[in-house]
C-alpha cells in the first residue's frame, strides 16, 4: 500500500474515533492494542489490516469507508448534481421557447426612439 493511502486510512481512523468521542487510549482498550499502536495507525505509519473490522465496529463505520473514504458518496453526489444541471438546462430551453412564443403572439413591443435617435431640430 502506498504511503498516501496509509495516511488517508490513518486520517479516517482519527476522524471516526473523534466522532465517537473516544480518546486514543479508549479506542486502544476497546480493540486490544496499545495507545502507541493507535498513534501509529492514525499517523499512517502502520496500516491495521488485522484490526480493521474491530476498528470499524467500535467506530460504527464500514470497513470500506476506513479503506477508501467517502468516494462512493462523492461519486453519487457528483452524478446527482450532473443530473440536476441537465434537468435545469432542459427546463431553461423550454422556458426560452415559451418566451419566444409569447413574444410572437403578443407582438414585439414597439421600440420608442431614444433621445439620440430623434432628429436634432437645430440641424
Amino acid at each position: 500500500m502506498r504511503q498516501v493511502e496509509a495516511g488517508g486510512i490513518g486520517r479516517r481512523i482519527a476522524r471516526a474515533r473523534k466522532e465517537r468521542g473516544l480518546t486514543q487510549e479508549e479506542l486502544a482498550a476497546r480493540i486490544g492494542v496499545s495507545p502507541r499502536s493507535i498513534q501509529g495507525y492514525e499517523a499512517g505509519s502502520v496500516v491495521p489490516y488485522r484490526r480493521l473490522s474491530q476498528l470499524a465496529a467500535v467506530c460504527n463505520r464500514d470497513i470500506g469507508w476506513l479503506l477508501e473514504g467517502d468516494t462512493a458518496t462523492e461519486n453519487a453526489l457528483v452524478e446527482r448534481l450532473l443530473s440536476v444541471v441537465e434537468e435545469l438546462s432542459i427546463e431553461a430551453k423550454r422556458i426560452g421557447a415559451v418566451a419566444e412564443r409569447l413574444e410572437h403572439l403578443l407582438g414585439a413591443p414597439e421600440r420608442r426612439p431614444l433621445k439620440a435617435d430623434r432628429p436634432d431640430p437645430a440641424a
